[in-house]
């Protein structure tokens, strides 16, 4: 099972575990705009690129867009300016200048920005830390505004539009694959 599968998987699942703040963003209509020209409105240019990175290394552009060809940044970006309550958008700024700082992330290579992420990630699960990571905060904004934008619904999930045409008769070999194994 290669990375993006279990990318796939893992949305898939995430339905149920989604926290209240990314809930109440889906259901006031932030989406995804995409393009890697992103022009922060709520953000610092600096807080962008951080943002940008990091959705970037968690979905990397391969055969298939990465976050930032998807517009994450700027869900992102608007989740945490207008869906976010002020508690919440306070936690996350504090969050992420913490995690800037503590990383020394603008000064560190791409590598080296992978590889702290992919640390944090780690730890994140191997401790169940709580409060909950800033790292684990934009996994969750990541793969959210990743998975609701046009080009990770259909070039990455399995896009059928409901409801779709009925044929009750066809043979089970035409139909290709299916949801349910």
């Amino acid at each position: 099972m290669n990375r993006r599968e279990v990318i796939k998987r893992t949305a898939l699942l995430m339905g149920g575990a989604v926290s209240a703040p990314a809930m109440l963003g889906i259901l006031q209509g932030c989406t995804a705009k995409p393009g890697v020209d992103w022009n922060p409105e709520f953000f610092t240019q600096e807080q962008a690129f951080v943002i940008s990175e990091i959705a970037e290394i968690i979905i990397p552009k391969t055969d298939t867009p990465g976050a930032k060809d998807a517009g994450v940044p700027s869900f992102i970006e608007q989740m945490v300016a207008k869906a976010y309550s002020d508690e919440n958008r306070e936690k996350f700024m504090t969050a992420l200048q913490e995690f800037t700082t503590e990383s020394n992330f603008l000064k560190l290579s791409s590598e080296k920005r992978t590889e702290y992420v992919y640390a944090e990630h780690e730890k994140a699960i191997k401790e169940n830390i709580q409060p909950r990571p800033f790292v684990m905060t934009m996994k969750e904004l990541t793969m959210l505004g990743f998975f609701t934008s046009k080009s990770g619904a259909t070039e990455v999930l399995r896009y059928e539009a409901v409801p779709g045409k009925y044929n009750g008769c066809m043979p089970l070999s035409e139909v290709g694959r299916t949801w349910a194994t």
